[in-house]
């Protein structure tokens, strides 16, 4: 029986075969249906893993000192934001006067230079593109720059605090909760893909096994530098923006009715299934333990991988 996106569970995985980063398909977790304060009908995607090793924000060619040394800690400005929304390579804009990209020269030690690497979106498939839902995002202003908060609109952007259950920042309710996360530090704990370790220069890189830091775009707010980040812990802390070794977890919202007439769901109920292929779908590796969630015309296809449906869903 077909099986629309909508109805998948909170943490349930999914992907898409022709959506890839460092030339893997990404992992996808549902993180909210609905979620409070965001676009209506959609379906907020959480990466399953950490997809990328890197700076939030490279250091400063003048203006405020602690962003000469350290980087920028307005989400609104740092070369992540921008890095996260762009395809193709030439994707850095100077935000402002002493903007810079993030070069190995302008990154700590010169840990993960990006300015080089082809944006974020260039992997999508187009089907996947169209169907991204742009989000507007309150972020925490840092008191350096008038504090409060401001609004960015973004296809793909990092959580903020209050979203993974660590609060405001600065009395700024950043969103809100997300069903995916909790107040339990252990909901928020998150390791890296093998590609992501294979990718970074960081003399210190996790084993796949490790649990790692991940960005915020919460600033700590007292600082012009500082960026909130979620621990190997799973509890809050904040590093440098320009520090190269933190992991990037991105979000993004999708329109939930256009997906599930994009893509069904074929139910398995065999110990192990392998995805039904048509002639079209040549480029699909069966695996074990996964459902397709597919439609007429769509080449991307998205697999429900993390648990078997039953037939009668």
């Amino acid at each position: 029986m077909p099986q629309k996106i909508s109805a998948l569970p909170v943490k349930a995985k999914v992907r898409d075969t022709k959506t890839k980063y460092y030339g893997v398909p990404i992992g996808w977790v549902i993180g909210d249906k609905n979620h409070a304060g965001y676009p209506a009908n959609s379906t907020t995607l959480v990466a399953e893993s950490i997809i990328k090793i890197c700076c939030f924000d490279a250091t400063e060619s003048g203006g405020n000192t602690d962003r000469e040394r350290y980087g920028n800690n307005r989400y609104s400005l740092a070369n992540i934001r921008q890095w996260l929304n762009k395809s193709g390579t030439g994707w850095y804009q100077a935000q402002h006067s002493y903007d810079r990209p993030p070069s190995n020269s302008y990154v700590w030690s010169g840990y993960n230079a990006y300015d080089t690497e082809a944006g974020f979106k260039t992997g999508f498939s187009p089907q996947f593109l169209a169907a991204i839902l742009p989000t507007t995002l309150t972020v925490a202003k840092p008191t350096t720059d008038g504090g409060g908060s401001e609004t960015v609109t973004d296809d793909f952007f990092l959580p903020s605090k209050q979203e993974v259950g660590l609060g405001s920042e600065n009395g700024i309710a950043e969103g809100s909760l997300l069903a995916l996360f909790n107040s339990n530090n252990s909901s928020r704990l998150r390791t890296c893909t093998p590609q992501a370790i294979a990718n970074s220069n960081y003399t210190n890189n996790p084993s796949s096994a490790d649990n790692w830091y991940w960005r915020l775009r919460s600033p700590y707010s007292g600082s012009a530098s500082s960026v909130r980040i979620v621990d190997t812990d799973g509890g809050g802390t904040y590093y440098s923006a320009c520090n190269g070794n933190v992991g990037v977890l991105p979000l993004r919202w999708i329109y939930r009715d256009r997906v599930a007439r994009a893509a069904k769901a074929e139910a398995h109920h065999q110990r192990k299934a392998y995805p039904i292929q048509r002639k079209e779908d040549k480029h699909i590796a069966p695996t074990p333990g996964t459902t397709q969630l597919r439609g007429a015309g769509l080449p991307a296809v998205l697999h429900h991988y993390g648990q078997r449906l039953r037939k009668n869903m």
